[in-house]
């Protein structure tokens, strides 16, 4: 099934779509060599330090990204997530102008209370980005489009960082907690362009 705003999109575009919403898997080569690179990130992340954090988040993410076989990506982590009537920013990612790295921006705390977010809803926020990430780099993809398929690999890399062999029902609770709005990916978005994620 797919989303409505598939019918929207250009013919390129529609392949681009289809081809992101057939792959539902990112397998991690050696999952459980980052298992300390996880649980460094939660303990930073759970006393609020954010630079310590940012640093865990990097180190994560690099490591990620060599077993992949994906570039590097350089990642931000910020305080309060910004908001407007619409709800509130979790996660940006900013495609890389030529000769520069592309960049992941998280937030770590709410709007409400300022609140440090869960450790689950802050590392799939991350995995969100990263995968924006690999459709922009590893997949080759011009444009990286949310469909069933990226969810999808989002949860896989999920599960395996986590060390958990579960269903994607099994994040369904935290899914409908912060259920991402549909952006207009479909207008022409360049490569040196920023795509955000309304998470």
């Amino acid at each position: 099934m797919r989303f409505p705003y598939f019918e929207r999109l250009s013919a390129k575009d529609k392949r681009i779509y289809l081809k992101s919403d057939a792959m539902r898997v990112v397998k991690v080569p050696d999952a459980a060599a980052l298992e300390p690179l996880v649980a460094e990130l939660r303990a930073q992340l759970q006393a609020g330090r954010r630079l310590r954090t940012t640093r865990a988040a990097n180190a994560l993410v690099l490591a990620l990204c060599k077993q992949l076989g994906a570039p590097p990506v350089r990642v931000r982590v910020r305080e309060v997530r910004p908001s407007w009537e619409g709800g509130e920013l979790h996660g940006l990612y900013t495609f890389a102008a030529p000769g520069e790295v592309p960049e992941i921006e998280v937030w770590m705390r709410t709007v409400a209370k300022g609140q440090i977010v869960r450790f689950r809803t802050f590392l799939r926020t991350l995995l969100h980005e990263v995968c924006h990430h690999l459709d922009a780099t590893l997949y080759e993809m011009s444009e990286s489009f949310h469909t069933h398929g990226f969810f999808a690999r989002e949860s896989s890399l999920a599960r395996q960082l986590l060390q958990e062999e579960k269903s994607d029902r099994s994040f369904g609770s935290e899914r409908s907690e912060r259920k991402p709005a549909q952006l207009d990916l479909f207008a022409g978005v360049s490569r040196g362009s920023t795509r955000s994620d309304r998470r």
